[in-house]
């Protein structure tokens, strides 16, 4: 069975290319001002396509995968049971990482922010350190933390404890079932919820809380002034 699933895996494109690709589809013909005057529909069509792009690929290669079995004689009901299973396992897997990849896409590699990630932090270690790891090490409170949780029951916990590393702490999400609760506990621990302005506008205690903002306001009213800040706002000009 881990050599069918292996076969898989190694004809599968890693999600990172699946990732670039797509985004050159969507993005590629885009300015830098439409891309981020546009966030919020992007972050979300984005994220909505390459699952599409996730779903053909895996779908092409599973049945190849299975008719060959199926010529050779060598398809049994165990076989497909425990190669589903392991598919299953692996989409969930890749999931976790999709959508801090298509934030690392649109910030750094469309928009030309700069940022560090993966950096370990005091043992913490959240999504993405902007503008670099080096910087925060020697002045943390001026950096910004970014963490990508596609929806917030994963690592909930975990996030907080992150947030009490810096001073700025962003946790995007395209979660439209947080709890006014956990958006107080957010707040209590100076972390603001970014997400998409139409599930802001589709939430009503969202809208309600001043911690809550969408992608555009992100860039607008916290990412932008820390570029000036750090001396490197220099390609912002061509957005005025």
């Amino acid at each position: 069975m881990n050599s069918y699933f292996d076969e898989f895996k190694k004809l599968m494109p890693h999600t990172s290319q699946i990732v670039a690709a797509t985004s050159t589809e969507l993005l590629g013909s885009l300015s830098k001002l439409e891309i981020r005057s546009n966030l919020s529909e992007l972050v979300q069509t984005l994220h909505d396509d390459v699952y599409e792009n996730y779903k053909k690929s895996q779908s092409q290669i599973g049945e190849s995968l299975i008719l060959s079995k199926l010529e050779r004689g060598e398809l049994t009901f165990e076989l497909l049971d425990k190669f589903f299973v392991s598919l299953g396992n692996s989409r969930k897997s890749r999931a976790g990482t999709t959508f801090e990849l298509i934030l690392k896409e649109l910030f750094q590699t469309y928009l030309g922010y700069p940022l560090d990630s993966q950096v370990q932090i005091d043992g913490a270690k959240p999504d993405f350190v902007l503008p670099s790891a080096k910087r925060f090490i020697d002045n943390p409170l001026d950096c910004i933390l970014l963490t990508a949780k596609r929806t917030l029951r994963e690592r909930w916990r975990q996030v907080i404890t992150e947030a009490n590393k810096s001073y700025l702490y962003f946790l995007a999400h395209l979660d439209d079932n947080v709890s006014q609760n956990q958006i107080n506990e957010a707040q209590k621990h100076k972390v603001y919820l970014v997400t998409t302005s139409e599930i802001i506008e589709r939430v009503g205690h969202y809208q309600r809380s001043t911690n809550v903002i969408s992608f555009e306001d992100f860039l607008d009213r916290h990412l932008d002034p820390a570029m000036k800040r750090w001396g490197l706002s220099g390609h912002l000009e061509e957005y005025s």
